[in-house]
């Protein structure tokens, strides 16, 4: 039953966000170029260069993405070669603060194995000036596809210099969870709870965004994994340069 529940909200979810993205206005879509598609320190696309799309649409108070990736048939969701993120949230103004509620299902294209899942986010940000700081959580339920249930946390910064279209960015998160198939968990979590950091610096002069980043994890990679999705060789250190055409 709850897996009935799952898949009748994740499709209602994907095509809500897809009418809205269609008919609200304004649209925002752009393009982008990576050296490697990483997500809370781990790669995402087999440590390769990736491309993706997205929209971004908001209408009645609430807004809508679709983000479509490639993953270079990643170890990491059985070979999937696509994952399509399809969000559906909304921001609330409170005392100063900005509150975000969100629901996002990824779903995976060319997976040699069932690999969507679902995930609920809520989070808060504030602006001093230039500088924008916040915090967030990202629960996904437990699901067979990640192997129980899993959440990361994370505290964010980012600061404008005046007068240059330039930005720093850092972030620190952490990765914990509940596993009840360790083969499925390792896809999220290679080798259990484990924090990810990221410091980068974007360049921005309308259509064009350029960006480096550091990112890495205290994740040991040495080890060996028995689980076909842990990935651990793409769990570490490593620079990632971007480029991102927005219309």
């Amino acid at each position: 039953m709850a897996s009935l529940v799952f898949r009748i909200g994740l499709g209602l979810l994907a095509v809500g966000a897809i009418s809205s993205a269609a008919y609200a206005q304004p649209v925002d879509f752009g393009v982008e170029a990576t050296s490697d598609e990483v997500r809370r320190g781990l790669s995402w696309s087999d440590g390769e260069v990736s491309a993706s799309t997205d929209v971004f649409a908001s209408f009645a108070g609430l807004d809508a993405s679709v983000r479509i990736a490639a993953l270079r048939k990643s170890d990491r969701h059985a070979n999937a070669d696509v994952v399509a993120d399809i969000a559906l949230g909304k921001d609330w103004n409170v005392s100063g603060f900005t509150l975000r509620t969100e629901a996002i299902g990824h779903l995976f294209g060319g997976a040699d194995a069932g690999m969507n899942y679902a995930e609920l986010g809520l989070g808060a940000r504030y602006s001093i000036g230039p500088l924008q700081v916040g915090a967030g959580a990202f629960y996904a339920p437990s699901q067979s596809a990640i192997g129980g249930d899993n959440l990361h946390v994370r505290a964010n910064a980012l600061a404008g210099i005046p007068a240059f279209p330039v930005s720093l960015a850092a972030s620190v998160g952490y990765t914990t969870g509940d596993a009840n198939n360790a083969l499925r968990a390792a896809r999220l979590r290679p080798a259990g709870n484990y924090t990810d950091w990221k410091i980068g610096l974007e360049y921005n002069q309308f259509p064009f965004t350029v960006g480096v980043d550091y990112v890495g994890t205290n994740i040991d990679t040495s080890l060996i994994s028995v689980s076909p999705f842990a990935d651990l060789r793409h769990a570490g250190d490593r620079v990632v340069g971007r480029v991102r055409l927005s219309f």
